[in-house]
């Protein structure tokens, strides 16, 4: 039975937080000749101030709407589908009106976006997994890339009434049921392509999309999933965890020479991204090793500097930070219990000029609690950066 038809607008804004959707950032992806879209995800709609897709699902409330049939989700994939409404023809006894009810223009009314990443170009067929109950409610266009080419218009279901049904063919003035597998679309070249669905006639339901190479394949029931991008999750950094807003990273492993600088050598540890002290060698221990950055002309200002040194647990290592041999800062790391734990030491309002020589210098200490050897591990004096932030 049909319902009373109100005012679109204002039912539409009342309903809208529940029955429209907008997946912004999910992107579908071809898979070995396969696009599989779930139709309530698109990505946008325009052109809909007379009709609209609305999504479906047993969550959906009521609505006021003409529409000729109830709710079909139950059988639908995902348990939801789109519907567009309202419907005010769905048989041949109700009135045609052209660009409201109907329209063959494709392109003109209700357009649905979905974006997708090909990485096969070629042609592909499009099947719709579409629910008639009238014989005004089974049209609809494709599209893509906001051109609708002749072999997507019109895609027509006629078998099936009364359940969820595949459909590849296209209506034509001698068939008005169509061919099965005679709607396509030719994708140009690898990338992200928008393939797009336009209304028809009001009252068509849609529950999925299958594009596919093989011009073979019939899909049955729900069919395969949906072919959704899954993005691998981003980098997170294991390192200066602390350091939120800075200018520059001064890496002690990539930006600070360490050759002939200071009374014993430093080596690079790599697997913690630190200059370190080989404190195996009895004549580094207690000593200072050095490390030496020039200032470049960009860089001169002033800065807050902070020192990032890794805690080891068997001691406890001195730190020096200079300019031109002035100590400008001097620390200690604390007690830790776990190792290579970074520490932060600041320093502030440091006023750098062009040619001016940063030195860091720390020295491998023990704290005699980490028996090695007949007598105690040392900590190295590992420092991973100095890192500069700008005071504007």
């Amino acid at each position: 039975m049909k319902l009373k038809l109100f005012h679109l607008p204002l039912i539409i804004a009342s309903i809208a937080a529940t029955t429209t959707n907008i997946y912004a950032e999910q992107v579908y992806h071809e898979d070995a000749g396969f696009v599989v879209i779930e139709a309530e995800n698109f990505s946008t709609q325009h052109l809909d101030d007379k009709r609209r897709w609305l999504v479906f699902s047993k969550n959906t409330p009521a609505h006021n709407f003409a529409d000729a049939d109830q709710a079909h989700y139950h059988d639908a994939s995902n348990g939801s589908y789109i519907e567009i409404l309202p419907d005010t023809r769905s048989n041949h006894h109700e009135a045609l009106v052209r660009n409201e009810n109907f329209t063959n223009d494709a392109g003109t009314m209700a357009v649905l976006s979905y974006p997708v990443y090909f990485e096969t170009p070629g042609r592909y067929y499009a099947w719709a997994r579409a629910y008639s109950t009238g014989s005004e409610d089974n049209g609809v266009h494709l599209g893509i890339n906001g051109q609708w080419p002749e072999s997507a218009k019109r895609l027509q279901l006629c078998e099936g009434k009364h359940a969820w049904t595949w459909s590849s063919a296209q209506r034509i003035e001698t068939n008005h049921c169509g061919t099965p597998n005679t709607i396509y679309v030719d994708i140009p070249h690898k990338g992200v392509h928008t393939i797009m669905i336009s209304m028809r006639e009001d009252g068509f339901e849609l529950d999925k999309l299958l594009l596919t190479k093989d011009k073979d394949y019939i899909p049955v029931g729900k069919d395969k999933s949906e072919t959704l991008s899954s993005p691998k999750p981003l980098q997170e950094k294991t390192q200066l965890l602390e350091i939120t807003d800075y200018t520059r990273v001064l890496y002690a492993i990539d930006d600070f020479k360490i050759e002939n600088t200071g009374e014993i050598p430093y080596y690079q540890h790599k697997a913690e991204n630190a200059l370190a002290i080989n404190a195996v060698k009895t004549a580094y221990r207690n000593k200072f090793a050095r490390a030496e950055y020039i200032v470049q002309a960009k860089e001169a200002g002033s800065y807050i500097l902070n020192l990032v040194t890794l805690a080891e647990i068997d001691g406890e290592s001195t730190y020096l930070v200079s300019i031109n041999d002035k100590v400008i800062g001097e620390f200690t790391n604390p007690e830790t219990s776990n190792d290579y734990q970074e520490i932060y030491f600041s320093m502030q309002r440091v006023e750098l000029t062009s040619g001016d020589i940063i030195s860091v210098s720390s020295k491998a200490v023990t704290n005699g609690k980490v028996p090695e050897n007949g007598g105690t591990a040392y900590a190295r004096g590992r420092w991973r950066a100095l890192v500069l932030s700008r005071i504007n």
